[in-house]
């Protein structure tokens, strides 16, 4: 239960108290909160009104005191309504630090802090650090914590503890070195309460040192007070010291030469649906309003809230202009959840004004500079005698308008009380224009208008009246609302419209981070099609947009269809067949017809490989085929037909034939996977330790869909682990503490998005097996990392054609191949793509062709990745001896031999193949430029290399004390691989965990001991150990490696 409270500042505040905790009146606490006795409580205060557009909920420990201080009767007093909010008595310490003021209002309750396992302090001086790091401090802390104090920590803020006489003599100095360490992180939650059990960790901060809480602020820096240009001209005009004093030149029709100037200000277009939840723009049109910094007010010589006359700066533009309105507003350089950002360089307007403005040209992707002038004094109401404040367009008597048609809603109905609602804020409205009307705030229409919860209404502005006298506005803008404006709804009509979302975010965005250039491109050839000139001797517009499933093919559309100001008219090709060809012909008929009915608009058809599959028997349904051929040809040129496959071999050639244009959608690179991770997770509680860059690192292969799993994810690892390590806590106290995504949430979603994908054949993902897992093989090692370390280190040796993109490895089984190629893969962090050769052949013709252009396609959306073909020998045997009919094998390897020279084009994609019989590949693939690396790995004759080797096994092993490993290897055969010693290991573990069985049923072991291994159970292993490849087995492949080493 919450009760109403506010903050009083007490100054001073008591000198034995901590400055960061609360003081309360035991009274009123007591009957706000009857169930409560002890003479402290933890309680979770929540600002009402915060600053900067998020609720504060802030921990604070509160002493009740039986003292009256501070305002207002007690519970008891007055009427007895018990309504008084409960007063919290804080320092001005305090006050300043949460960057609260005094009476704040908010509400309160009892909360019970999770306990924290770990806490990061910074020390933001060395002799902070030093104190922090002596054994006074960890006796003092221990002591706190240990006599039942309540310790809190918070992220951000400075370690706030109670003074212990074990900190050192004299309050202040203890005070002032408490406020010299802040809390970088907290585990598991953002807040909670330190305990005996907590892992506290103190870090030296890097100079230059934050701002100490407490500490007076710094001055601003001085900046250049700018002057407006037209204190400039009346300085030039008059040698007078003061502009008020320069009455000649003020009355000398010097307003019309200031009226006359005119600058220029950039402009950047934006989703300014966020600032309407600030309470400062109730009443005012975002969509005729200019919003810039006070520094760029003042950069401008213009006032807050004054009218002015933007136009652009091509000749073809009209000199008239639109009007808008400045808006002066302060917002934080990186608001979370947001895009906006707001600097002295740049203004921010709507999408809706800009369309207005342009006359529905497309959004530019990085702003526009525009000509800014003061409205004519002809145009305005002179309502006061300082021109500035008074300049006003006039209102209009009468609107005209025409809902626009659009696949959202039902353009005929009636929206009387929407547009009502959207009225009662005066709007400035032009012949022409597109009005954008939020349809959020009528909850009583929204279930009748479209499926979604938030609508965006159009309506085109066909005709304005002024108010009768017969003066015309020269720039033709008016106000209009509900009390000066009669407004006529018309028929519907058909108009391009701006975007407007309720939200910002990737998903709504105009260029979604990893996808602009797409976008560009999708843009660049929808955008000729749009001109009525152009559009009849370009013809029409069919596009195929290609990529993997969940590759941002969608989300691409979208953006080029928000930043062209078309509408989007999507369908999905499942909901178009029908149960015969007949049908699912009227079916495509009824789209395009609607479709032409919204023109201009852009058609998308969603998985066009469902139009037109096999259908009895029948390789494809030949009448729908050729039925959506006719209507793309035929279709209206202002209508852009976009479809979406997964892969272009699914469509048929006719198909394909009737789009002009195809654009292709490859797998993001490691900075576009940055930058769409940063996007995705804006507005998300990340801890310190997550690191983007290192996730876009180990997410190759991944797509927009799959970096969207990957946090959704996260989220519900993060989640159980908090429900894991919180018992006993509500899931409200867990939120209300700040739950924050850790690295390892991330590490665990990771694992859990690759052993899903792992499911599909060659899935990529990088192993865990590094150089110390292989033992020996020191030369072998070597030549990998040369071949293809070197390449990534010294990337001007591709420059220079010395790119080797093959490496044979060869020799007896068993002697670590696949661990090798695994290694390489882990240590130069590349992703790693194992595949059998058996498994890529197929019955079906042309299918095991197919196989590998997939497996090479998946590695160069993987890149930098190491594919390693296991059994090569299987795969790629010499052609013209094979038995089978189709020739089906010397198809496979002629296919493998194209995909290997393609990859001197594609960088960072390195192949390694292993076979036990190299002698029965094909001769071609060891020319250079392919498996041109030829690498013998060869079995372990030497004691050292088999002591390294089983040093690499049983690294994970409990040994026993008395093992002596060099003696165990002196007891092995002369000939081992790395599998035999891997085998004689498993029998000895084998042997152990058959001798702790019997111990334990004897009575004299248990099951929670460790499991050692001692020199009996190797002994045992040693009497059945033999070695896998004989001598004469040895003897071919020697003869074999001097063989290839001779070529």
């Amino acid at each position: 239960m919450a009760a109403h409270a506010v903050l009083w500042c007490l100054d001073p505040f008591p000198a034995d108290a901590n400055p960061f905790d609360a003081l309360v009146d035991e009274s009123h606490f007591r009957y706000a909160f009857p169930g409560h006795a002890d003479p402290t409580a933890t309680v979770l205060f929540t600002a009402g009104q915060p600053q900067h557009g998020s609720r504060a909920r802030l921990l604070l420990c509160a002493h009740l005191t039986a003292e009256r201080q501070g305002p207002g009767p007690g519970p008891g007093d007055g009427d007895g309504d018990g309504d008084n909010p409960v007063c919290l008595l804080v320092s001005r310490l305090f006050l300043r630090h949460r960057d609260l003021r005094h009476r704040a209002a908010g509400s309160v309750r009892l909360f019970s802090p999770s306990a924290l396992s770990k806490v990061v302090v910074g020390a933001r001086s060395r002799h902070s650090f030093k104190w922090a790091s002596s054994d006074r401090f960890a006796g003092g802390l221990r002591a706190l914590a240990s006599e039942g104090h309540t310790l809190l920590a918070r992220e951000g803020d400075e370690l706030l503890l109670p003074y212990q006489p074990l900190f050192g003599d004299g309050r202040p100095q203890v005070q002032q070195l408490l406020l010299d360490l802040v809390v970088l992180s907290c585990s598991p939650v953002r807040q909670g309460r330190i305990t005996p059990g907590s892992c506290v960790v103190v870090s030296d901060l890097s100079e230059p040192p934050p701002a100490r809480c407490g500490s007076p602020a710094k001055p601003p820096p001085r900046t250049r007070l700018f002057v407006s240009d037209f204190a400039h001209f009346s300085d030039s005009l008059s040698r007078s010291s003061s502009l008020l004093a320069s009455r000649r030149a003020l009355g000398a029709g010097f307003p019309g030469l200031l009226l006359a100037l005119e600058g220029r200000v950039d402009v950047r277009v934006a989703d300014v649906f966020p600032l309407l939840q600030d309470a400062r723009l109730r009443g005012r049109d975002v969509d005729s309003a200019v919003f810039v910094s006070r520094g760029l007010l003042m950069k401008l010589g213009l006032f807050n809230h004054e009218w002015v006359v933007l136009s652009e700066l091509r000749p073809s533009q009209p000199r008239g202009g639109r009007l808008a309105s400045l808006l002066a507003l302060d917002l934080d350089p990186t608001p979370p959840g947001a895009e906006l950002h707001l600097n002295d360089a740049f203004g921010l307007i709507s999408t809706a004004h800009w369309f207005n403005l342009s006359g529905g040209e497309a959004v530019p992707a990085a702003g526009r500079t525009l000509r800014i002038k003061r409205l004519n004094e002809s145009s305005v109401l002179q309502a006061s005698p300082s021109f500035c404040r008074s300049a006003s367009p006039r209102f209009a008597s009468e609107l005209h308008v025409e809902p626009v048609r659009s696949p959202q809603y039902d353009a005929h109905r009636s929206y009387d009380s929407i547009l009502a609602h959207h009225f009662a804020t005066a709007r400035l409205v032009s012949p022409g224009d597109v009005l954008a009307v939020s349809a959020e705030n009528c909850t009583g229409e929204l279930d009748s208008i479209s499926h979604q919860r938030c609508v965006v209404l159009y309506f085109k502005v066909k005709k304005v009246l002024g108010s009768g006298d017969g003066e015309q506005d020269e720039t033709g803008v008016y106000l209009a609302d509900k009390l000066h404006t009669s407004l006529y709804t018309g028929g519907a009509t058909s108009s391009l419209v701006p975007f407007c979302s309720m939200g910002s975010s990737l998903w709504s965005s105009f260029s979604p981070a990893g996808l602009t250039g797409t976008v560009d491109h999708i843009t660049s050839i929808i955008l000729p099609h749009l001109n009525h000139r152009s559009s009849a001797a370009l013809g029409r517009c069919n596009l195929l947009l290609q990529g993997a499933r969940g590759c941002g093919k969608m989300t691409s559309v979208r953006a080029a269809c928000r930043r062209l100001h078309l509408q989007l008219l999507e369908v999905q090709c499942v909901s178009v067949c029908g149960d015969t060809a007949a049908a699912c012909e009227v079916k495509m008929r009824t789209v395009f017809q609607k479709a032409e009915s919204l023109q201009p608009c852009v058609l998308l058809l969603r998985n066009l490989q469902y139009l037109g599959p096999a259908r009895e028997g029948a390789d494809e349904d030949s009448r729908v085929q050729a039925a959506l051929c006719h209507l793309l040809t035929s279709c209206c040129t202002r209508v852009v037909v976009i479809a979406t496959v997964s892969r272009h071999q699914e469509v048929s050639a006719d198909v394909m034939a009737a789009f002009v244009h195809q654009v292709t959608i490859e797998s993001p690179n490691e900075n576009q996977r940055a930058a769409m991770l940063a996007s995705l997770s804006q507005g998300l509680p990340l801890g310190r330790d997550v690191s983007l860059e290192y996730l876009a690192k180990y997410t190759s292969g991944f797509v927009l869909g799959d970096l969207s799993s990957l946090l959704a994810e996260a989220g519900r690892t993060t989640a159980a682990r908090l429900l894991r390590s919180c018992v006993g806590q509500w899931e409200v106290d867990l939120c209300s503490s700040g739950v924050k995504i850790q690295l390892q949430d991330f590490t665990s979603a990771l694992k859990t998005l690759q052993d899903m994908q792992a499911q599909a054949v060659g899935a990529p993902k990088i192993p865990s097996v590094r150089w110390q897992d292989v033992g020996g093989l020191q030369e072998v090692k070597q030549e990998i990392l040369n071949t293809v370390q070197l390449p990534l280190q010294r990337p001007e040796l591709l420059s220079l054609g010395l790119h080797r993109v093959g490496l044979l490895l060869y020799g007896p089984p068993g002697t670590g191949k696949t661990l090798l190629a695994k290694a390489v893969a882990t240590e130069c962090s590349m992703t790693f793509l194992s595949v059998k050769g058996p498994e890529l052949i197929n019955m079906f013709v042309g299918q095991s062709e197919e196989n590998i252009r997939e497996v090479f396609s998946r590695a160069r959306s993987a890149a930098p990745c190491v594919v390693f073909f296991d059994e090569l020998d299987s795969l790629a045997p010499s052609r013209g001896r094979s038995a089978d009919s189709g020739g089906v094998m010397d198809r496979v390897v002629s296919q493998l031999l194209a995909e290997l020279d393609a990859l001197h084009s594609s960088k960072g994609v390195f192949v390694i193949g292993a076979t036990n019989r190299p002698d029965l590949l094909d001769q071609a693939l060891l020319r250079p430029g392919r498996f041109d690396k030829l690498v013998y790995v060869g079995i372990n004759s030497d004691r050292e290399s088999q002591l390294q080797v089983l040093k690499a096994i049983t690294a994970k092993f409990h040994l026993d004390p008395g093992v002596n490993l060099e003696v165990v290897v002196e007891g092995c055969p002369s000939q081992l691989s790395g599998a035999d010693i891997y085998a004689l290991c498993s029998e000895a573990m084998t042997a152990a965990i058959r001798r702790k069985t019997w111990l334990i049923t004897d009575g004299l072991d248990t099951e929670d001991s460790p499991l050692l291994l001692s020199s009996e159970d190797f002994t045992i292993a040693l009497k059945n150990l033999q070695s896998s490849v004989s001598d004469q087995e040895l003897l071919k492949y020697q003869h074999i490696q001097q063989k290839l080493t001779a070529k």
